[in-house]
């Protein structure tokens, strides 16, 4: 493990240290440290019970797998020192995110992040380096918890409703980065409300700390403001819903992957075979990239949810997405963007799973199904049949389905990490397989 000298240097000065897990229901776990234990911790870790695995976000109902047995046992959340940041100086607060340990020190198995970092391993071992970044889309509030109001009107992207939450903006994108998170961009999303922040291509492993960071700092600007913040798949009926957009590139020894001038797809065979993997695989990850009752509800036509498996240049109805750099910037810049993921996800496990099926498809020299250069909502049932157009699962017990019978994601994530997410989706469903969608939005709205 490498050290993060601004850290060390501040570390001297912290008097609590937030360390962070993210767990199969797709929610921050922590632990806070007093200043004098922080040192300590990046040796010996923390106390986490083995129950974290399989908590549900619904209500925190501890449910089980055949492998995980939430009752006995212990684990260490061991802070990484290289991701440490200090999030308020002046209060002496920092944060690091943790992998999880059990009590001889080895890797456990529902450790998400370390199941990333495997993922990430073998691209380094084919010669690859791979780049991952976040969209962030979520719905800020005033009023109550209890009796929540939009926070700004719209117009969508507007100066308008940049203007209404100025001074919220510019705190936030002033805490995000004294934090050290790479922020590429913040501005209105298209509903009411909404809020998108845009994060920079890191290390799959770095861009997902990033992710989990930013979100504990935008809640906790958004508390001072009066202001509250969910990242729900459906936070509110009466806007658009919140994806969670997963960009990755990937460099060889020629460049970028996803940027040859002279193919007619403007990729190298190489790029063009990893989306090839992420599509064939995307119907049975579909539970790994929003397992929350409300996630599928979001991938709907017409809603730029990406709600049609298939890919497109620019086309914000595929599930995958091309998007070519600037002319001149094409090698610095082109990127794919799957757009089915959401805030529920546990990222670590959604990139993972995009990773390897992409690595699949590399490995494979999979061929890249044709393009689909229209809104895949206005074509007939028989010409999408014919396309190889296909649309996600209709409801997430059958989700789950896919994702359990899934061989490839067994081996790429391992049987007792999976068991144990299914198992905390499955109970989630169940808890509201009975509930009108109103119901389903207000009790998931403030768990994401």
């Amino acid at each position: 493990m490498t050290s993060n000298p601004k850290a060390d240097m501040d570390l001297q000065q912290v008097r609590a240290l937030v360390i962070s897990s993210l767990d199969n229901a797709g929610v921050s776990r922590v632990k806070v440290l007093p200043g004098p234990k922080v040192e300590g911790a990046f040796h010996n870790g923390c106390g986490v019970s083995v129950s974290v695995g399989v908590l549900l976000a619904a209500d925190d109902h501890v449910t089980r797998s055949s492998e995980i047995d939430p009752i006995v046992g212990d684990l260490r959340g061991m802070p990484d020192r290289a991701a440490v940041a200090v999030i308020d100086k002046a209060s002496g607060l920092a944060w690091a995110p943790a992998d999880l340990v059990d009590m001889r020190g080895a890797p456990f198995p529902t450790c998400q992040r370390t199941a990333l970092k495997r993922e990430a391993a073998e691209w380094s071992a084919a010669g690859l380096e791979v780049s991952v970044g976040f969209e962030l889309e979520f719905t800020v509030f005033s009023g109550t918890q209890g009796a929540p109001v939009l926070a700004h009107a719209g117009p969508g992207y507007s100066a308008a409703a940049f203007l209404q939450l100025e001074a919220w903006h510019l705190d936030v994108l002033t805490a995000l980065v004294e934090a050290g998170v790479p922020v590429e961009q913040i501005h209105p999303e298209y509903g009411q409300g909404q809020v998108e922040i845009a994060l920079a291509p890191r290390s799959p492993v770095q861009a997902v700390d990033d992710y989990l960071l930013a979100r504990f700092i935008v809640a906790r600007v958004s508390r001072r403001h009066g202001l509250h913040v969910s990242y729900s798949p459906i936070a509110d009926s009466n806007t658009a819903t919140n994806g969670c957009h997963i960009h990755f590139s990937a460099r060889n020894g020629d460049g970028n992957v996803f940027y040859d001038a002279a193919a007619a797809t403007q990729m190298s065979p190489e790029g063009e075979s990893m989306i090839a993997g992420v599509l064939g695989r995307l119907a049975e990850s579909a539970a790994l990239l929003g397992g929350s009752a409300l996630s599928l509800a979001r991938l709907q036509p017409e809603q730029w949810a990406g709600s049609f498996i298939c890919w497109g240049t620019g086309n914000r109805e595929a599930a995958v997405r091309f998007v070519p750099g600037l002319k001149g910037y094409e090698d610095e810049q082109s990127n794919v963007e799957v757009k089915c993921c959401d805030g529920s996800a546990n990222q670590y496990l959604a990139v993972a799973a995009i990773l390897a099926a992409a690595m699949e498809g590399f490995r494979g020299r999979l061929k890249l199904p044709a393009e689909v250069t229209v809104d895949p909502g206005t074509l007939s049932e028989a010409e999408r049949e014919r396309l190889d157009i296909r649309t996600f699962a209709p409801d997430m017990f059958t989700a789950l389905d896919d994702l359990d019978g899934s061989s490839f994601l067994r081996s790429a994530l391992g049987h007792e990490l999976l068991d144990a997410y299914v198992a905390v989706r499955r109970g989630e469903a169940d808890r509201f397989a009975k509930l009108d969608r109103e119901a389903v939005i207000a009790a998931l709205r403030w768990r994401y």
